[in-house]
C-alpha cells in the first residue's frame, strides 16, 4: 500500500492560512481510498485551523511539530520530550537584538513538543508583515546564518528553515523524517512526501532523504497547493 504525507503550510495551504475551499473539494474527492497522513511544524491546534476537520479526519494520522508528536483519531499516540538549554535561549534573544531587520513583533520564541520555533519578526507578525521579512531574507539569508551558527555551537541540535518567517530548532534526529521512519516501522508499504521545504536547510528536507536512503518512495518538492493538485490530478489519480 502507499502512503502519502502531506507537509501543511505552502504544501496544502497559503502559509498560515485554510485550505481554499476549490482545493478542500478536489482533496477530499482525491484522498478516498487512499492512506494520508499529514505532516507538520506547527501544533495540532495550529492545523486545525488550516485543514478542513472534513479532511483531517479522514487522515490516517497528523504529526504535528516537526513530527514530535502523532495524533490518531483524536489520541495522542506518541509525544518527544525536549526542554532547550536556558543559553540557547539567550542567545537567541541576542541574535534577535542584533537582527538590522527593523520590523520586529514580540512574539519571538514558541515552545512546541519537542521543539523551539524561533523568529526574529515575530510569531504575531500579520500576514503583510511575514512576506515583508520573507522577501528581505530572500536576500539576506538572516535565517540560513542563524541556523548556521545554532548548529555549530549547538553540536546536539539541528536547525531548519520553517514557514516563511522562523526557524524550527530540535535535538538531531527529532525531525520530520520521524513520520517515515514511524510510518516504515508501523504499517510498512511505500511512502509518497509532498514538501515546499524539500532542499538542504529546509524543514521537508529529512524527511525527504529518509525516503532516498530506504529507498521506498518517492517525494516532490512543490511551490504551492496548485502543483500539488497538478501533481495529484496527474500522477496519483
Amino acid at each position: 500500500m502507499t502512503h502519502f504525507l502531506f507537509d501543511v503550510d505552502g504544501t496544502l495551504t497559503e502559509a498560515r492560512k485554510r485550505m481554499s475551499e476549490d482545493f478542500s473539494l478536489f482533496f477530499l474527492d482525491w484522498m478516498k481510498d487512499k492512506s494520508v497522513f499529514l505532516v507538520s511544524g506547527s501544533d495540532l491546534k495550529k492545523i486545525s485551523l488550516q485543514i478542513p476537520v472534513k479532511i483531517s479526519s479522514k487522515c490516517e494520522g497528523s504529526f504535528c511539530c516537526m513530527a514530535n508528536e502523532l495524533w490518531i483519531k483524536n489520541k495522542l499516540v506518541f509525544k518527544s520530550h525536549w526542554k532547550p538549554p536556558e543559553k540557547l535561549v539567550r542567545d537567541l534573544g541576542v541574535l534577535r537584538e542584533q537582527s538590522p531587520y527593523r520590523i520586529k513583533r514580540k512574539k519571538h520564541i514558541e515552545m512546541r513538543t519537542g521543539m523551539l520555533n524561533f523568529s526574529v519578526a515575530g510569531r504575531d507578525s500579520s500576514p503583510e508583515e511575514r512576506m515583508l521579512y520573507n522577501n528581505w531574507d530572500n536576500h539576506a539569508k538572516e535565517r540560513e546564518q542563524i541556523a548556521s551558527f545554532i548548529e555549530n555551537f549547538y553540536p546536539d541540535l539541528e536547525a531548519c528553515l520553517g514557514g516563511d518567517i522562523s526557524i524550527d530548532i530540535q535535538p538531531k534526529g527529532n525531525n520530520k523524517s520521524l513520520a517515515s521512519r514511524w510510518v516504515r516501522k508501523n504499517v510498512g508499504g511505500d511512502i509518497v512526501f509532498f514538501g515546499d521545504k524539500i532542499s538542504k536547510g529546509g524543514n521537508d528536507w529529512a524527511l525527504a532523504e529518509d525516503i532516498k536512503k530506504n529507498k521506498d518512495g518517492e517525494f516532490h518538492n512543490v511551490k504551492d497547493f496548485l502543483e500539488t493538485q497538478s501533481i495529484l490530478a496527474t500522477i496519483y489519480k
